[in-house]
C-alpha cells in the first residue's frame, strides 16, 4: 500500500507542478465563467417569459365567458439545470394551445394558427452561442486536459529513462498502472471540482435562481458521470501510452481520436442519418389533405347525425316562443384545413327553448375531440419518424464516449430531446384531461356553450397545466444506459491497460 501511495503521490506533483495543470485549470475557469454569465442570463429571460405567459393565460380565464370558448395553455417552464447543460430548452415549442377542434402536433415548417408557439429569438447564431454550458466544457476542454496528463505516464517514463529505474525494483507491474491511474484522476479532480464550485457561485448569485434539494442530488450525480467521463480519456491517453513507444507519438495518435470522438463522429452520423433515414419522414405539406379529409368525413357524420335527429337545418331545433321580434342561429366557422372550430349564437336566446339544439350541440363536440385525435394521429407521423431517426442516430453515436456523456447528462439534468417529448405528450394528456372536465360538467350541452343569458360558464376549478418534476431516482433510470457504458468503457480500457502493461518490454 505504502508503494502505491508513493506512485500516487509522484503522479499527482508531476502533473499539478507542469504548466499543463495551470494553463488547464485558468481556461477551465475562464471558459465556466463566460458561460455560465451567459446561460444565467438566458435562463432568466426565459423564466421572466414564462412567468408572463402564465400571468396572462390567468387573466385570459377571467375573459372567458362561454365553455366553448376556452383555450387554456400548457407553458413549459425553464429547467434550473439547464444552467450546466441547455440541451433542448432554447429549441422547440414553449407554449401549447388546447383547442378542442385542434390537433397538437409540430411541423418544421410554419403553418396558421399552429397550436405550437415558441418565445424569444429565433436567431440561429444566437442559438448556437448559446449551447455552449458547463458540460460543453467538460466534453471538450476536460477530455482534452485528461489526455495532456495521460499521453506521456508510460511512453515519456520510457524516453527519459525513468521506468526502467522503476520497473527494476520489485514493484508489481500493476501497482504501477494502478497508481498512475490514481495520481491522474486525483490531478483532474481540483479541475472538475473547483469548475463546478464556480459555475455554482455565479448561478446562486442570480436573484431568480434557486436550486432545492432534489436539483443538489442532479448537481452531484452530473459530477460523478463527469469524474467518470474523464477518467475514460485518462484510461485512453494512459492505454496509448503503454501501446507506443515515444511520447510525441502517444499525443498524436491521441488527439487525433479526440478530434474524431468529440467532432467528427457525431456529425458524420447525424449527416449519414438525415441523408438515409432508416425510418421515411413524410412531407408535412402532403399530410394536410388527409387531415382536412378526416374534417370531411366528420362534418358527413355530424351532419348525417343531425338528419337522424329530423332537423337538417340546426335552427328547426330551437323553438321561439311567440311574439320573437327575431329568430335565428349564427354559425362561425374557422378552419386552417387541419382543424375545424365553430362558434354558434342564437338570436333572443332569452326566448328560445334550446333543449334539443343542446343534446345535438352535445354529440356534435364529443365527436369533434373524436375526429381531433384522428387528424392529431396523421399529422404527428413525421414527428414520430424522425425521433426514431433521432434515436437511431443517438444508437450509433454512443460508440462515442463523449457524446455518451453527453446523453447521460442531459437525461439527468432533465434538458435531453426525451424531456421535451414529454412536454407535448403532457400538453396532449392536459387536453384530455379539459375534456374529461367538460364532461363531468355537462359542458357540451349546457347553455353556457354558445350563451351566457343564464349565466357565465363556471370555469373557478377549470385544470391548470400541471409541470412534472422528475426525482433522482426517475432522472437515473433514463441515464442509466449511457452511465453503464461509461463505466464499461472505464472497465475495458483499464484491463487493456494493465493487460498491456503486465507485457510491456522495455527493450
Amino acid at each position: 500500500m505504502s508503494t502505491l501511495w508513493l506512485i500516487i503521490q509522484r503522479e499527482f506533483v508531476s502533473n499539478i507542478l507542469t504548466s499543463r495543470f495551470m494553463i488547464g485549470i485558468i481556461v477551465c475557469l475562464l471558459s465556466i465563467v463566460v458561460a455560465v454569465f451567459v446561460q444565467v442570463e438566458d435562463y432568466e429571460k426565459r423564466l421572466a417569459g414564462y412567468n408572463t405567459a402564465v400571468r396572462e393565460a390567468e387573466t385570459e380565464v377571467k375573459d372567458w365567458v362561454l365553455y366553448s370558448k376556452i383555450k387554456p395553455k400548457a407553458h413549459r417552464k425553464p429547467n434550473p439545470l439547464s444552467i450546466f447543460n441547455v440541451g433542448t430548452e432554447n429549441t422547440g415549442a414553449n407554449t401549447v394551445t388546447v383547442e378542442l377542434g385542434k390537433p397538437i402536433f409540430e411541423f418544421n415548417f410554419p403553418i396558421w394558427a399552429a397550436p405550437t408557439q415558441k418565445r424569444g429569438s429565433d436567431n440561429p447564431f444566437l442559438a448556437m452561442f448559446l449551447t455552449v454550458d458547463v458540460v460543453f466544457i467538460f466534453k471538450f476542454v476536460l477530455s482534452a486536459l485528461a489526455i495532456l496528463f495521460a499521453y506521456n505516464t508510460i511512453s515519456g517514463e520510457r524516453e527519459d529513462g525513468t521506468l526502467k529505474l522503476v520497473l527494476s525494483n520489485a514493484i508489481p507491474r500493476d501497482t504501477i498502472v494502478f497508481g498512475k491511474y490514481l495520481g491522474g484522476m486525483l490531478s483532474l479532480f481540483p479541475i472538475v471540482l473547483v469548475s463546478l464550485i464556480v459555475a455554482l457561485l455565479i448561478a446562486f448569485s442570480s436573484p431568480v435562481i434557486a436550486f432545492d434539494g432534489n436539483d443538489i442530488l442532479h448537481i452531484v450525480v452530473i459530477f460523478g458521470v463527469s469524474l467518470l467521463y474523464v477518467s475514460t480519456w485518462y484510461l485512453l491517453g494512459l492505454l496509448l501510452s503503454v501501446w507506443t513507444k515515444q511520447a510525441a507519438t502517444t499525443l498524436i495518435l491521441s488527439m487525433f481520436i479526440w478530434v474524431i470522438l468529440t467532432s467528427v463522429h457525431s456529425n458524420v452520423v447525424a449527416f449519414a442519418v438525415e441523408k438515409f433515414p432508416p425510418y421515411p419522414v413524410k412531407s408535412e405539406m402532403t399530410l394536410i389533405q388527409p387531415a382536412a379529409d378526416v374534417w370531411e368525413q366528420f362534418k358527413k357524420e355530424r351532419d348525417a347525425y343531425q338528419i337522424q335527429r329530423g332537423y337538417d337545418d340546426l335552427q328547426r331545433s330551437i323553438i321561439w316562443e311567440p311574439g320573437a321580434s327575431s329568430t335565428g342561429v349564427g354559425h362561425g366557422s374557422f378552419s386552417g384545413g387541419y382543424f375545424l372550430t365553430e362558434s354558434y349564437s342564437v338570436t333572443n336566446v332569452a326566448q328560445a327553448d334550446t333543449s334539443i339544439f343542446q343534446e345535438i350541440l352535445d354529440y356534435q363536440e364529443q365527436l369533434r375531440v373524436e375526429y381531433t385525435g384522428k387528424a392529431e394521429k396523421i399529422l404527428k407521423e413525421p414527428a414520430e419518424a424522425r425521433e426514431k431517426n433521432s434515436k437511431f442516430a443517438d444508437a450509433l453515436s454512443r460508440i462515442s464516449f463523449a457524446d455518451t456523456y453527453h446523453f447521460a447528462v442531459s437525461a439527468i439534468a432533465g434538458t435531453d430531446r426525451q424531456r421535451y417529448n414529454d412536454f407535448i405528450e403532457s400538453s396532449r394528456d392536459y387536453k384530455r384531461q379539459i375534456v374529461e372536465y367538460l364532461k363531468d360538467k355537462k359542458a357540451f350541452s349546457s347553455r353556457a356553450w354558445f350563451s351566457n343569458d343564464k349565466g357565465n360558464a363556471e370555469l373557478t376549478d377549470l385544470p391548470v397545466f400541471a409541470h412534472k418534476r422528475f426525482s433522482i431516482s426517475e432522472s437515473l433510470s433514463r441515464a442509466s444506459m449511457d452511465i453503464l457504458i461509461l463505466l464499461a468503457w472505464n472497465i475495458v480500457l483499464f484491463m487493456a491497460a494493465y493487460v498491456s502493461f503486465l507485457r510491456y518490454d522495455l527493450s
